[in-house]
Parts: C-alpha cells; sequence; structure tokens
C-alpha cells in the first residue's frame, strides 16, 4: 500500500458488489486495493434502506457517521459502531432521515501473520452514549476521544477509535514537527467533522487517509477543529515520533478510558 494516501468524497468510487455486503441503499468505496491490508467502504442508506453485513474475509467494524441506523433491531445514533466478526452477519437499516455508514475492515482472516484469530460468529453492538470517552486534555492540546473497539475481544482483532481536536490550538513550527510519528500497523483514518491539516493543504469531512506502517506523518487541525475515526485491523503497538520517543497505544487508551462494554452479543 502506499505510505500516505489521501482519498477525498470526490475520488471515493461508487461500486455495485462487495464481498460480504448485500442489500439495498448505496456503496461507495475509498480504500480497496490488492495492496491494501485494511478496507473502507461507506454506505449511504436512505429511510427504510437495508444492507446486510457478513461473510467478510475480516472482522468488520460499522461507524454511524450520520444519521442513524436499526442494526438487528435495536437503535444506533450517530457515533454509535457495530462489531461484525468473522462468521457474523447483521443487517443495518436507514433510519427516519437516512444513515451513512463507514464499513471498516480487513482484507483478509485476523489470524493472519500470526494475529488473533477471530471467526466468533457474533455481533457487538455499541450506542454512541456507552462509548468509553476521555475529556479534553488539560493544558494545550485539548484533545478529547472516545474508544469503540480495542483488539481485546477474544474473538475479534479490530481497532476503532476517535479523536476531536479544538480548532483554536495553535502550533509553532517546532511543536508541529514533535507531533511527526508513526504507528506499527496499516490504518485508515476518516475526517468526520472540521478539517485535518497535511502540509499546507486543508481536508474536510468525508476525506479519508489510508497510511502505510511505520511511515512518519504528522497533521493539525483546521480553523474548525477536526474530529476523525481511526481503524485497525489488530491490535495497535507502538507509536514512535520522529524525535526518538515511544509510547504504547494501547496503554495510552487504557490509563485514560474503560474498555468498551457491548450489549449482549447477537449469534450469527
Amino acid at each position: 500500500m502506499a505510505k500516505v494516501a489521501v482519498v477525498g468524497p470526490e475520488r471515493a468510487r461508487a461500486v455495485d458488489a462487495v464481498a460480504g455486503l448485500a442489500g439495498s441503499g448505496k456503496l461507495r468505496a475509498y480504500v480497496d486495493g490488492a495492496g491494501n491490508s485494511v478496507h473502507l467502504h461507506l454506505a449511504s442508506l436512505g429511510a427504510g434502506e437495508a444492507l446486510r453485513v457478513g461473510a467478510m474475509p475480516g472482522d468488520c467494524a460499522a461507524y454511524v457517521w450520520q444519521g442513524d441506523v436499526l442494526a438487528g433491531g435495536v437503535a444506533l445514533a450517530m457515533g454509535s459502531s457495530a462489531i461484525v466478526e468473522q462468521g457474523g452477519e447483521l443487517e443495518l437499516t436507514g433510519g427516519a432521515a437516512g444513515a451513512q455508514v463507514l464499513l471498516f475492515s480487513g482484507a483478509e482472516a485476523s489470524g493472519a501473520g500470526g494475529a488473533k484469530v477471530g471467526g466468533g460468529g457474533h455481533v457487538h453492538l455499541l450506542p454512541s452514549a456507552d462509548v468509553p470517552r476521555m475529556a479534553p486534555e488539560p493544558g494545550a492540546s485539548g484533545v478529547s476521544g472516545g474508544l469503540h473497539a480495542d483488539s481485546a475481544c477474544p474473538t475479534c482483532a479490530v481497532w476503532l477509535h476517535e479523536n476531536h481536536f479544538p480548532g483554536s490550538l495553535e502550533l509553532t513550527e517546532e511543536q508541529a514537527a514533535r507531533g511527526v510519528h508513526s504507528h506499527t500497523e496499516d490504518e485508515i483514518i476518516f475526517v468526520i467533522g472540521g478539517e485535518i491539516r497535511l502540509g499546507s493543504k486543508l481536508y474536510g469531512p468525508g476525506t479519508a487517509l489510508a497510511i502505510a506502517a511505520d511511515t512518519l506523518y504528522g497533521f493539525t487541525a483546521g480553523p474548525d477543529g477536526l474530529s476523525f475515526v481511526n481503524f485497525r485491523a489488530a491490535m495497535p503497538g507502538m507509536i514512535s515520533f520522529a524525535h526518538g520517543a515511544q509510547i504504547s497505544e494501547t496503554g495510552y487508551w487504557q490509563e485514560k478510558v474503560p474498555r468498551p462494554v457491548y450489549l449482549s452479543p447477537l449469534a450469527a
């Protein structure tokens, strides 16, 4: 996969069929190339339109970006999520105003490469109100966030978190340089609000970034702030900064929020 690929909404391709996704509504592919270990599709569901998620190569994490859905008969508002394990199935139905649902997945079985073997066939639902969240950090950063999936489930491997950055944050060049970092896994970032600044360019909601493992990159928030969700197909390892420091990503989140507690798993 390319080291950093930026895919705006105008570049997301309309697709008729995606393995493991079937039903009404419209599908667009953001990241789905043969060289990508993590994939992203966007489902646009009108009121009452249904999409069945199942039989995908890896575990799938669904995030309700806009609107609301019924998921297996359970109402999930904007900001909610669901995990569909390998072997599981879930029907998503657009609410009264429709919905935009992000569908993140691993391109291959979660057991590949020595990762945890999935295939439990469960579905985990996490309403927005139940997402473990951290309050804005004190001091200059003011960053807040929420943890949807922590890769610690016995039968699924995915990771999904959200971050929110205030728009009033002004960084010097030196401060911005200190934020340049890499992760030990391929990842996808999707902008759900505000803007992300990469170099001299600003990218707004509906933009996805596919970033290869061990790639150094940095970003800052736009003038109106930045909100995004971040997906990995397996448990994150270390965050390595360009200036030499390292921190455990899972350790960072464990210090700030409890583990997600899902609604009772639904059988396949």
